[in-house]
């Protein structure tokens, strides 16, 4: 217990050296967002480090290269897929760095699903085992934007434009979806590798599971919570997020999203 924390903890503070200095620029961004963005990157680096000394053994010095490598690797995918999921939110970093608070949360919210997708899959000791582990992690993303996109597609407001206007309630929301989608794609991507047509079979169902929770944003938030007709989309739920702005109800949707992902994980 106490050698894997060691080097947990080890990795984690050289980690968060290299990306202090990658990103010293974003910690001199405007509170509060400048520090969302750095603690999220602080979470997803310290998943990292622990998810890479899963099994360790007694052997470090047969051990230490590996961990060094993958780590370097995880590091690098990480940045690629920070800069390219937000770059898909197109201005939303721009706006967090100039302080914009909703901006900060989406992104924070963003660079921290990121992290849990790397630390699920970013662990082993020979090459075959990095290349499933970067393959696995590319396929995650896309399946994260793509869901996004799709989960979005259902919301009567622009949540890109109202996270540049400074929304809070979007934001809450969007932010708990982005992380309760990592968690889902986590979730299906768990379990020993056999081979691919097997991984994909099982992370299919997996996923397929997980999107039934959807209607839970309606039923229960809007029927039960706000008290109010449900719809398939758009209805009273969107109208005091996008119009009203109740950080609250924001709040509420995105914790929604995270309890019943964490409910299907339960169940597993």
């Amino acid at each position: 217990m106490l050698l894997p924390l060691g080097l947990a903890l080890a990795i984690a503070l050289l980690l968060l050296a290299i990306d202090g200095f990658w990103h010293r620029t974003w910690t001199a961004a405007p509170a509060p967002a400048g520090r969302l963005l750095a603690a999220a990157r602080a979470f997803s680096l310290l998943l990292l480090a622990g998810g890479l000394v899963r099994g360790v053994g007694t052997d470090l010095a047969a051990e230490l290269p590996w961990l060094l490598l993958f780590a370097g690797a995880g590091l690098l995918a990480y940045e690629a897929a920070a800069a390219l999921g937000l770059a898909a939110l197109r201005g939303i970093l721009p706006a967090a760095l100039q302080g914009n608070a909703a901006a900060g949360t989406a992104a924070a919210a963003h660079l921290a699903a990121i992290g849990i997708l790397l630390a699920n899959v970013c662990a082993g000791r020979s090459f075959a085992e990095l290349g499933v582990a970067m393959a696995s992690f590319a396929v995650g993303q896309a399946t994260l934007l793509l869901l996004l996109w799709l989960f979005r597609c259902l919301t009567a407001y622009d949540d890109r434009a109202e996270l540049l206007g400074g929304n809070v309630a979007v934001a809450l929301a969007h932010g708990g979806l982005t992380l309760a989608l990592a968690l889902l794609i986590a979730h299906a991507s768990d379990g020993e590798y056999t081979g691919p047509l097997p991984a994909l079979e099982g992370y299919a169902v997996a996923l397929g599971e997980g999107l039934l929770v959807y209607p839970l944003r309606q039923v229960v938030v809007t029927g039960l919570m706000l008290r109010r007709w449900p719809s398939l989309r758009g209805g009273e739920l969107d109208r005091a997020i996008a119009e009203d702005r109740e950080i609250g109800t924001g709040a509420l949707e995105g914790v929604t999203y995270l309890a019943a992902v964490l409910l299907v994980r339960s169940l597993a």
